[in-house]
């Protein structure tokens, strides 16, 4: 569940809990990718989505689901060096992410290294995520 957040202080201690918050909705999609749980992934993602993959394909939120989310099981979705800079009621977050993912073609194993920056709003009380962006570090195809 999304707890809402009060838009009403910008106080150092409102910051710091939606910066907690936000930091605790990314690991909650994180571990919704690994489970597969794409209800909970619809409450996280903000309808009018824009996902950039790896290569470069673009998903809005409708097309996400249908394939960008869909076509994987993820093993692996992991954060590291995470940054949450708050703008009112936005929030930008950038940091490392490694995941590796089983086509379900049977296509391969994907591991991929890369940069990420999200852009977060607050919509209706609760902070989703409106805009995802990899750069690859380092991706391979096993």
């Amino acid at each position: 569940m999304i707890v809402p957040s009060p838009v009403t202080s910008s106080t150092p201690t409102r910051a710091n809990n939606d910066e907690a918050l936000l930091l605790d909705l990314e690991a909650q999609r994180c571990d919704a990718m690994k489970r597969a749980d794409f209800a909970r992934l619809r409450e996280i993602l903000h309808p009018r989505l824009t996902h950039v993959h790896a290569r470069g394909q673009v998903d809005d939120y409708e097309s996400y689901f249908r394939s960008g989310g869909t076509h994987v099981t993820y093993q692996q979705v992991d954060r590291s060096d995470l940054k949450v800079q708050l703008l009112g009621t936005s929030a930008l977050m950038t940091g490392r992410q490694l995941l590796v993912a089983v086509r379900k073609d049977g296509s391969g194993t994907v591991r991929i290294d890369s940069r990420v920056m999200q852009v977060w709003v607050m919509d209706s009380g609760q902070w989703r995520q409106l805009a995802f962006q990899t750069t690859p570090l380092e991706m391979s195809v096993i």
